[in-house]
């Protein structure tokens, strides 16, 4: 049996519609109000799981009143009972499952019921499944694996949609400003389209393996609730904290989040709005090499030069760079080392740029020649 709460503020209405659910036995009505107030007071002390809601009332609107229900309970279902045409949009982006215009037909309300009935059944999935833990792969290729399957996004926006959030949980995002982003060349309403079509797909697919209700929509901001997820992006920013936090970090947290960098963040999706945090996570990468760097020349010439040449690989023609690594190498006692990537540098220059190093790196190349 699924428990049903009404609201209404013409108490006529309310018991015409009440009157027309007892056609479906699967549907109990516990309780009825004609005032928010009377029905907020309530709420605390009741059990249900769907609501059927006036859009027009006196204390507060319908609009609101929902608000309030799925920030406190987001698996209520939140079916909206009208005469008004022109709140559809705001009723599903509040996270609304039906939209009723009255006069209600009881074929249009019994399509209602199935729908209220699916989503019930969801829900229970939803509690069975909730060990079910989701892995979200950033680095390299954005992919979603559930259960080691891999997870199939009905468009490519959908896919890029949820890819947004994920690298930015529990963080307001104005609808606008996905709009903005995501179809910057079109049109603000079909764009607006677009937008509800993409987060209508993306719901369902997250529902589909065990993950619903965790985007929320509130006075025009959705914000992605983190999930209980595994991501390796997660994993990196956690690493990378621990390692922050540390004079002398241990090589093996430096490994480890260099393990999970791989190639980079989202390097087959090009997404032009991910530029800036791309930016910022090879900043982290770059200072892991370095710190790496640092940590081994004195103990582990092997590593240290592994970590070196990868350095040199992301900025193979800043001299100043290879000035510095040069003269930690040598004041280490590895001239060796130090001259052969020295060799390896000139012939790159010459052979990628037709130039040759800088008057200090010929200084550099004399001293080495001098110990080799």
């Amino acid at each position: 049996m699924i428990r049903a709460v009404l609201i209404d503020n013409e108490p006529l209405a309310l018991h015409y519609f009440q009157n027309k659910l007892q056609n479906f036995q699967q549907i109990e009505v516990v309780q009825t109000f004609t005032s928010v107030k009377l029905f907020l007071n309530n709420l605390p002390s009741m059990e249900f799981e769907v609501i059927f809601l006036e859009i027009k009332l006196d204390e507060l609107n319908g609009l609101e009143v929902a608000d309030i229900i799925k920030t406190d309970r987001p698996h209520v279902s939140v079916i909206f009972i009208t005469s008004y045409r022109d709140f559809a949009i705001q009723a599903y982006e509040v996270g609304g499952l039906d939209y009723l215009l009255k006069p209600i037909s009881l074929a249009r309300l019994e399509k209602t019921v199935l729908r209220i009935e699916h989503e019930f059944s969801m829900q229970q999935l939803t509690q069975q499944a909730s060990n079910t833990v989701l892995n979200v792969q950033c680095f390299d290729q954005f992919a979603v694996y559930s259960n080691n399957s891999l997870v199939s996004f009905k468009t490519e926006k959908t896919k890029e949609l949820f890819s947004y959030f994920i690298l930015h949980p529990n963080m307001p995002i104005h609808r606008d400003y996905l709009i903005e982003i995501l179809w910057p060349n079109l049109d603000y309403v079909r764009a607006k389209s677009n937008l509800h079509t993409a987060l209508s797909y993306l719901r369902k697919t997250l529902t589909n393996i065990g993950y619903s209700n965790c985007i929320i929509f509130s006075n025009k901001y959705y914000i992605f609730e983190k999930p209980n997820i595994m991501c390796d992006l997660y994993d990196f920013q956690q690493f990378y904290s621990d390692f922050s936090k540390l004079e002398s970090p241990p090589i093996f947290l430096i490994n480890q989040c260099l393990t999970i960098y791989k190639n980079g963040l989202l390097v087959y999706d090009d997404y032009s709005w991910a530029t800036t945090y791309k930016d910022k996570l090879y900043k982290s990468y770059i200072d892991l090499l370095d710190k790496g760097f640092q940590a081994t020349v004195l103990t582990d010439t092997e590593t240290a030069i592994d970590y070196l040449n990868t350095l040199l690989a992301y900025d193979p023609y800043n001299e100043q760079k290879l000035e510095y690594y040069l003269q930690v190498l040598m004041n280490a006692g590895h001239h060796k080392q130090a001259h052969k990537i020295l060799l390896a540098y000139e012939q790159k220059l010459k052979e990628d740029l037709a130039l040759s190093p800088s008057p200090n790196l010929k200084e550099i190349s004399k001293k080495l020649f001098q110990n080799k």
